[in-house]
């Protein structure tokens, strides 16, 4: 961690966790292999993998073999660290998943003159309202964080059940209305070409990723997006859709806060949410 980053430790609490911080001024300043040697000594620590914090990403280390590493955006971290802590994902698992996910959006890069369609393969004129549903996964139980809503329920009760529809919900932030997720009747939406470009919209305003925050979440704005906080619209085979971060570096999943109401954003899970839209 460089010394000006350091903020970084007061933000996480991250002293409080048997962590152990070493500073570094330049890249060619950190010595990978000698704080290796440091995390083997401390039982406390984990042992199989350390983070580099860069200021504007992290880096995963694997201890006993540091040539081998995982860079990941902020948006990633919660997700990214969660899963090396807890055994479920590890740096060559990460980076297999990553080829995955490039490999299938290699196959349905927009082209120009890309039109956004549905499911029927029916072409999407600019200002036409359509609503995005959630696709969801019957093999998959939906990981809620607050879950007390299904208690008692039979497991097949609580499976993803395809009904999951985008809706805007006021935020606090000082973003205005967030992108989010609810059973029920969704919000309308349309969309709008500039240069080639398609571009979400809701009520006016323009679906975009806030490049100056730290937020992962999907906001409304009134300005045309820049390309970094652009959305773009990839096809699954089946016609539904992705929606990923600009280039495809980090696609779009809903954190559920409960079963009944979730936030749409950035957030590196393995697996892209797909949508389906109705006309």
């Amino acid at each position: 961690m460089r010394p000006e980053d350091s903020d970084f430790l007061l933000i996480n609490n991250t002293t409080e966790d048997n962590t152990i911080v070493e500073y570094f001024d330049s890249e060619e300043d950190k010595d990978l292999a000698k704080f290796a040697e440091i995390v083997k000594t401390k039982p406390n620590c984990n042992q199989k993998h350390f983070i580099v914090y860069r200021g504007d990403d992290y880096c995963a280390v694997e201890t006993d073999n540091v040539e081998n590493t995982y860079i990941f955006s902020s948006t990633r971290e919660p997700f990214i660290m969660s899963k090396l802590v807890e055994g479920l994902e590890t740096i060559d698992t990460l980076i297999e998943e990553d080829k995955r996910f490039k490999a299938m959006l290699a196959k349905h890069v927009p082209q120009p003159g890309f039109k956004l369609c549905d499911a029927n393969g029916e072409i999407i004129p600019d200002g036409k309202g359509f609503s995005l549903q959630i696709v969801g996964d019957p093999e998959e139980v939906l990981d809620k964080e607050d879950d007390e809503d299904t208690e008692g329920l039979p497991e097949e009760e609580k499976l993803y059940d395809d009904d999951w529809l985008f809706a805007f919900s006021d935020s606090t932030e000082e973003y205005g209305y967030a992108l989010c997720a609810s059973p029920g009747n969704g919000d309308i939406f349309e969309c709008e070409t500039i240069d080639d470009i398609v571009y979400l919209k809701h009520e006016g305003g323009y679906l975009y990723f806030p490049t100056d925050s730290n937020s992962s979440s999907i906001y409304i704005g009134e300005a045309v997006p820049t390309k970094e906080q652009r959305i773009e619209i990839y096809y699954d085979d089946d016609g539904d859709i992705y929606l990923t971060a600009f280039e495809g570096s980090n696609y779009v999943d809903c954190d559920w806060i409960k079963c009944s109401f979730g936030v749409i954003g950035l957030y590196g899970s393995t697996k892209p949410m797909k949508l389906r839209i109705h006309m």
